[in-house]
């Protein structure tokens, strides 16, 4: 089993805010700081998605198997139907069953998940009118992020970290 190092742990550092008016401040905060918006998220109104920061679903698993799976059907179709007499219907059938496929397959997997380690804390900052304000980050720009939510005025601060590559 290979260790991953702290350079290549992804990192979703999380703020907690009091208000919505903060969270916006912190945001432009870490914008000034050099992280790009992309890896900034802000989260004030709904507790579902709260509970969702620093979790994982396995959306691109799901896609990749039902690819592979549309793949495998159209191959089979091809084999032991008669799908090679018409050229045009093989190619619109092979990426109608390969895209349906993957897209059934996103679906699954986005709703396969799991909640991050603080997902309650997160839910419970949005029921009481606060904000989470987050930052995907590789290990090396943690701490930058955990300074400048603090000087933000995050509440609190936390770490979900996931091993895998950012």
């Amino acid at each position: 089993m290979t260790e991953v190092s702290h350079a290549t742990r992804r990192h979703t550092v999380v703020g907690i805010f009091a208000n919505d008016r903060k969270a916006v401040a912190a945001m432009h905060a870490l914008d000034l700081a050099g992280f790009e918006a992309g890896r900034v998220q802000m989260v004030a109104d709904d507790p579902s998605r709260a509970a969702e920061v620093g979790g994982n679903t396995y959306a691109a698993q799901g896609f990749l198997v039902g690819a592979i799976i549309g793949i495998v059907l159209v191959v089979v179709l091809r084999i032991w139907g008669n799908l090679g007499n018409d050229p045009v219907g093989l190619v619109l059938g092979f990426f109608g069953a390969v895209g349906g496929f993957a897209v059934i397959g996103l679906v699954v997997g986005s709703t396969l998940g799991r909640h991050g380690p603080d997902a309650a804390a997160f839910t419970r900052a949005i029921r009481r009118g606060g904000a989470v304000v987050s930052v995907q980050c590789p290990g090396e720009e943690r701490n930058r992020a955990m300074q400048v939510l603090n000087g933000a005025g995050a509440q609190t601060i936390r770490d979900e970290d996931e091993p895998g590559a950012f």
